[in-house]
């Protein structure tokens, strides 16, 4: 039998083949909303309404694997075919046959069929809608065409790509599920966990590499992460971490957590697990809403709160996940007190407005992120924080130099602070507090 089977078909074709048509633990929820819905009814609507001598309705691609026990799992299309199902289910009572267990899954399929439920909307005729059904008998075919077709609808990001990748590595069923479904626990911030440790992994001055910016697209970035985390990590498969270790005549004490930033992977549960134990991290560091220690209230008003700084942010934001990376949380507080005064300092005295490569050209002259990495304790880079001189503030007028200047008067209790005296107060206010609350963190 062939590997690869191409048919131009109807969707009643599709859906009368005796096999089961299954969703792969690999593959994102379905997360088309109304808006994608009603998109593909005016496409429908609009077809419809052509003259008669028309051929049928083209849905695009649908790629199916076929597993070992003969049933079809859908590799890209799960969002049309879902939506098709809904609307079919709502119209006629017809059910495709597809299972669903995800949790985000049957969520979003029960609001989409409870709206359009009281809507009216053109007949679905499956006999009238054309696909072009690829079914394959190799997962890594499988995973190829996963990886390269995505037709309309919500796109698939860069870590949705990273996600099919690596749980296709992991062969035992149970498992894979257990890593998809911690995956899905965690999916909100993987995204922006996977992003910032592509920039820190890329800044190495040693092996520099080009950083996205802000204005980076969807595609440029998915292209980045799937460069990085999928194509050049190792096969091997071995779950191996790197951290820092202290020793002490015949005693060890590991310092920071098991896995380091710019460390080696290889492809499997080595990348998710590295990948998840920085999202606990980044959860940790900048989740803080909901808590109200000293350290919290500081990130929820001062960095959290953005009013121009959204690009000094970013970056305090990654050189705090390096020291977490490096030191642990263990002196955290000191350690973004400090930061703070080292990165956002330029808020007050830059003459311009602050843009990103501003931003990244002091980080690149102080070299702050090698210094973190090159420290053999926290209390090297705190040193070299506590020393450094910051430019003179010449707030010249600016309404915005003067509302962050007050800002940071009010929120660190400065007592008569001006452009001469406010960085001198602003050291001795956070030494103050590091004393007070040392045991917070």
């Amino acid at each position: 039998m062939e590997e690869i089977t191409v048919e131009s078909i109807s969707l009643k074709e599709l859906f009368d083949k005796q096999q089961t048509l299954i969703i792969p633990d690999y593959q994102r929820p379905y997360v088309w909303t109304q808006k994608e819905v009603y998109k593909l009814l005016a496409q429908l609507k609009q077809h419809q309404e052509r003259s008669d001598e028309k051929p049928l309705f083209y849905l695009g691609s649908v790629v199916l694997f076929k597993n070992k026990q003969n049933n079809l799992e859908i590799i890209d299309g799960q969002q049309r075919l879902t939506t098709l199902q809904i609307l079919s289910l709502i119209q006629s009572k017809s059910d495709f046959g597809i299972k669903y267990s995800h949790p985000i899954s049957l969520k979003n399929i029960k609001a989409n069929y409870n709206h359009f439920l009281n809507n009216t909307f053109e007949i679905i005729e499956l006999e009238k809608i054309n696909v072009t059904s690829v079914v394959v008998e190799s997962e890594d075919l499988a995973y190829s065409f996963f990886e390269t077709l995505n037709t309309g609808g919500k796109r698939l990001s860069g870590t949705d790509i990273l996600k099919a990748h690596h749980l296709r590595s992991i062969t035992k069923v149970a498992e894979r599920n257990k890593y998809a479904y911690n995956w899905e626990e965690k999916q909100k911030n993987l995204e922006a966990v996977n992003k910032l440790l592509v920039k820190v992994r890329r800044i190495d001055y040693l092996k520099p590499k080009n950083i996205p910016d802000k204005f980076a697209s969807a595609e440029n970035w998915k292209n980045v992460l799937t460069e990085d985390f999928a194509e050049n990590v190792g096969k091997n498969k071995l779950d191996i971490g790197y951290s820092l270790v202290e020793i002490e005549e015949n005693t060890h004490r590991i310092i920071s957590n098991k896995y380091s930033i710019r460390q080696p992977l290889n492809e499997g549960k080595n990348y998710i697990n590295y990948l998840m134990s920085f999202s606990n991290a980044y959860n940790d560091i900048f989740e803080t809403k909901n808590k109200e220690d000293f350290y919290s209230k500081f990130n929820n008003r001062m960095i959290d709160q953005i009013d121009g700084t959204v690009d000094l942010r970013s970056f305090y934001q990654l050189c705090l996940l390096c020291f977490v990376d490096m030191f642990g949380t263990e002196n955290l507080l000191e350690f973004s007190l400090w930061l703070f005064r080292h990165i956002f300092s330029l808020r007050l005295y830059e003459q311009s407005r602050i843009y990103e490569p501003t931003v990244r050209n002091y980080v690149d002259s102080s070299k702050i992120v090698e210094r973190i990495f090159h420290a053999y304790n926290y209390q090297e880079i705190i040193s070299y924080l506590k020393e450094y001189k910051t430019s003179e503030i010449k707030i010249n007028g600016s309404q915005v130099k003067q509302r962050f200047f007050n800002k940071c008067s009010d929120f660190f209790s400065l007592e008569n602070p001006s452009e001469e005296n406010f960085d001198e107060k602003l050291k001795v206010r956070i030494e103050e507090i590091v004393r007070t609350n040392k045991d917070e963190i």
